[in-house]
């Protein structure tokens, strides 16, 4: 058995602050006690832990953690009963004991499961327990590692990353430096994440600058090197960087401030790493033309025989014309000669056109229109029109003659305007509401006489005047219709 340890290097009062180091970096296994000074149990199992640490001749640490003064902890480690001990080793939680052992051989069980390698807890934790603990041991991590780095060492960090990046920008050069300063950037950011995501494993924290990628993008910028050695890597040998060298776990926290900070300066520059990125895409773009342009000059000879054998099958007067008629997607192809005119184009067209009609030529491309009643442009040739050696024309048919046009939207015109004659209804003049459908008015003549009065037109009643020369009235006396009386010339 080793000599006792002396109180004061094994027993601890933790807090935030100091949780780094006395518990996630402890060289030894760490009982992390929660108790509360108000807690009766606690009171009684604390002493006893002390001992056993003390006993144990440094092969054990008692970090106590006062819940009422330590909110944070207890609540990343979601405390629920008191006391409560966790038995951590390597910087992660093994095990767990809340409230009061049962007996002495369940307490040295647990013991001898957190200091002995390869010693399983009896009973054998579970795998919803194991999963449990690797949770909560994430969680103590990342509230240990923000609590031991300080405002003035992020915000110094902070700086200090930003300013080598801009460096970066400026050691690269060019109008393209700032998209490669940006895929440089993106490596030293996984780096980063590989050593926050698993800070247990070893392989992340030690980077190989021999390794092709890196040697291209990250080892030959001095900028790059500087910003490693910021977040804790060191040299070893020419081409290696190491971090936290000799430990079991690394404190995430630079490497999380770093992470960060690239994030802040890719969004900063987004827009210059933007157009940066195109005009580095336009030169790979040209470099491959130009490989592809040496390669042709070679083949140079062979490529202007196949060229001008080519010349030779094509028809120089050859003319394409692609019809559509206004309105329609199907596309008729018709091949025709240069020296044809449109009046020849016009007997092609695919479809009935009735005698009489006219035919619109429309090709956008050219700005040209052109009515079949127009002789003159119907009489130039496809090459005169520059319609060669294709063009697309739109056809519309079925317009009438000038004449007829006018003649006929000058009638429409005074027939819209021709007063309408007819009977109207008291509402449609405006004397009765809409919803009403009465046509006339009732009025009370006296003596229980109802008078109707009907709405005509005056030209109506004029032509009725002049016809016959004869009027007519209708009363309704006492609610009925009384028959009608007419008076004409002839009796009279």
């Amino acid at each position: 058995m080793p000599p006792p340890a002396k109180k004061h290097e094994v027993i601890f009062e933790g807090t935030t602050q100091d949780l780094q180091k006395l518990v996630i970096e402890s060289p030894v296994p760490v009982l992390l006690d929660v108790y509360a000074d108000w807690c009766g149990p606690c009171k009684q199992l604390t002493p006893a832990l002390e001992q056993i640490c003390v006993n144990a001749g440094g092969m054990l640490r008692l970090v106590k953690i006062n819940t009422d003064q330590q909110r944070q902890i207890s609540s990343a480690l979601e405390v629920k009963a008191l006391p409560t001990v966790f038995g951590i080793r390597d910087g992660k939680i093994l095990h767990m004991l809340q409230g009061m052992p049962r007996d002495e051989a369940s307490l040295r069980n647990f013991l001898m499961g957190l200091m002995v390698p390869g010693q399983s807890f009896q009973p054998p934790v579970t795998k919803e327990e194991k999963e449990k603990y690797e949770e909560w041991s994430a969680k103590l991590l990342k509230l240990a590692a923000g609590a031991s780095f300080s405002f003035s060492a992020r915000e110094r960090l902070q700086n200090k990353i930003a300013k080598d990046l801009d460096e970066l920008v400026e050691t690269i050069g060019g109008e393209t430096g700032m998209a490669v300063a940006d895929d440089t950037a993106r490596v030293l950011r996984s780096l980063m994440s590989n050593v926050i995501k698993d800070p247990f494993e070893v392989k992340f924290r030690k980077i190989n600058l021999g390794n092709k990628i890196l040697a291209s993008k990250v080892a030959q910028y001095p900028p790059c090197i500087s910003v490693l050695k910021s977040i804790g890597f060191v040299q070893e040998g020419e081409s290696t960087m190491v971090v936290a060298k000799g430990k079991k776990v690394v404190n995430i926290a630079p490497f999380v401030v770093g992470r960060d900070c690239i994030d802040k300066w890719i969004d900063k520059n987004r827009y210059q790493i933007s157009a940066a990125a195109r005009k580095r895409k336009d030169e790979i773009e040209r470099a491959r033309l130009a490989v592809e342009a040496e390669e042709a000059e070679k083949n140079g000879v062979h490529d202007e025989e196949e060229d001008e054998e080519e010349d030779d099958d094509v028809d120089p007067n050859l003319c394409t014309i692609k019809l559509r008629v206004e309105g329609k997607k199907k596309v008729h192809d018709i091949e025709m000669d240069a020296s044809d005119t449109l009046n020849k184009l016009f007997e092609k067209l695919p479809f009935p056109v009735k005698e009489g009609e006219i035919v619109q030529f429309t090709c956008a491309a050219k700005r040209l229109i052109v009515k079949s009643s127009d002789e003159k442009s119907m009489s130039k040739t496809l090459s005169e029109l520059k319609l060669m050696p294709a063009a697309s024309v739109v056809v519309k048919i079925g317009e009438r003659k000038a004449a007829e046009v006018v003649s006929g939207s000058l009638a429409e015109r005074a027939s819209s305007k021709k007063k309408k004659t007819g009977s109207h209804s008291m509402h449609s003049i405006g004397l009765y509401a809409k919803d009403d459908g009465n046509k006339g008015e009732l009025i009370d003549g006296g003596g229980g006489t109802l008078w109707e009065h009907d709405v005509t037109d005056d030209e109506a009643e004029e032509v009725a005047d002049s016809k016959d020369g004869s009027c007519s009235e209708s009363a309704v006396i006492g609610g009925e219709k009384s028959d009608e009386i007419v008076v004409s010339d002839d009796e009279e």
